[in-house]
């Protein structure tokens, strides 16, 4: 019986220990504000190919369907590779695979061209990833921040963090954009993964983006 009645205990105490303890197990939030780069007329490709049909739509917004996982896939890697300013990006999952870590490569070769690079992840999908995302981060074009960090990055004590802050934690960040040079947006339902772009034999999610352009 004494057993049992520790077992329920014990649930109690970890919550109420988070509860009391919040603001210190909630990670404090880092790095100097980050702003959106100005848009020009004719600096990159996008610029180039985008502005005339601005001027000629007289500054309306072109919106496209992309129901296809391929043609969404390939939206994205060809907007990063067209990209001559900035890629602003921020997803609720990024799996480690294929379709992944294509897409991390077009990231990393936007920056080497000199792309200012910045990656919002929510960090609930995160494990196990670090240093990956890490050794990704260390390059000097890229930024990647975490949305709703845990402190503990693996194991146990990260299972515990989830119960202590088990109404904090809930928080999360279901958003995915993709955006090039400010020009070029890919919005809607599909987070990165072989599922969400027909690259899966076995799952195949019926995701839509809506790619924008002006």
């Amino acid at each position: 019986m004494r057993w049992m009645w520790l077992g329920l205990l014990a649930p109690v105490l970890l919550v109420g220990s988070g509860l009391l303890l919040a603001d210190h197990l909630t990670p404090p939030a880092t790095g100097a504000p980050s702003h959106a780069l100005p848009v020009e007329d004719a600096g990159t490709t996008l610029d180039r190919e985008v502005a005339p049909l601005v001027r000629r739509e007289q500054g309306r917004t072109g919106v496209l369907l992309l129901s296809d996982g391929l043609d969404a896939f390939a939206a994205r890697a060809t907007s990063a590779r067209k990209a001559g300013r900035s890629l602003d990006l921020q997803y609720y999952i990024w799996n480690d695979d294929l379709t992944g870590g294509l897409l991390a490569r077009e990231l990393y070769a936007a920056a080497e061209r000199g792309v200012r690079v910045r990656l919002l992840l929510d960090d609930l999908n995160t494990r196990g990833l670090d240093p990956k995302w890490v050794a990704l981060d260390a390059h000097p074009g890229i930024e990647i921040r975490l949305y709703n960090p845990f402190r503990n990055r693996e194991g146990v004590w990260r299972l515990v963090e989830m119960v202590q802050r088990v109404f904090s934690i809930n928080h999360r960040m279901h958003n995915k954009a993709w955006i090039a040079d400010g020009r070029l947006a890919i919005v809607g339902g599909r987070n990165i993964g072989e599922e969400y772009f027909a690259a899966d034999p076995d799952v195949n999610f019926r995701d839509l983006d809506l790619l924008l352009f002006g």
